[in-house]
């Protein structure tokens, strides 16, 4: 076999290794990690998966201001990898979505992460490699009215914290995300 056609061949496997989901377990509760890294970076920059380090660096085990791998992520990153056939798991059986609202959160996940934006759990906010967040985003019934105060009281949250509040709720009529963007300023 020649360098030229050998060269073809590894381009090829490795074309293969590209198109082949990646193989992850399923633990209980639904938590699925993630212990590889280029994995996680590959799961980031194809799929726009932010998920949660939760590990501790090995080299300095007792803070917790870095964390390292594993990965956990959301059960909606989980299963936008699996409706897109990028992920294979093992494992417990993966059980989510379980009910209507959590249709619903999914929904949101899907109609948010096909616009661009990197969705977290919110417990820090923002992508953590790239940048801070600009938004908080709260699922909201569409037939539930606020009183004024709630509404108010969700507004300034965002500004204390420097983002802007979006309340999105799925209206059944139109089939579709309606998505509200609030800010809180002073006259």
């Amino acid at each position: 076999m020649s360098q030229c056609q050998e060269q073809q061949q590894q381009q090829q496997q490795q074309q293969q290794q590209i198109n082949e989901p990646y193989k992850l377990v399923c633990g209980k509760d639904n938590q699925v990690l993630v212990f590889d890294a280029d994995v996680v970076l590959k799961l980031r920059t194809d799929h726009q998966i932010v998920g949660s380090l939760e590990g501790s660096h090995p080299t300095n085990p007792l803070q917790n201001g870095f964390m390292y791998l594993p990965l956990l992520l959301l059960p909606e990153e989980t299963a936008l990898l699996l409706e897109r056939g990028a992920v294979e798991l093992h494992g417990e059986p993966f059980t989510w979505p379980e009910g209507d609202q959590d249709k619903i959160r999914f929904g949101l996940f899907k109609d948010l992460h096909s616009r661009g934006y990197y969705i977290t759990r919110g417990l820090k906010f923002g992508e953590p490699m790239r940048f801070h967040s600009s938004h908080i985003v709260s699922l909201v019934d569409h037939k539930q009215p606020f009183t004024p105060r709630e509404l108010i009281a969700l507004v300034r949250l965002g500004t204390t914290v420097k983002k802007t509040r979006v309340l999105s709720s799925w209206n059944q009529n139109s089939s579709n995300f309606t998505h509200v963007c609030m800010n809180w300023s002073a006259m």
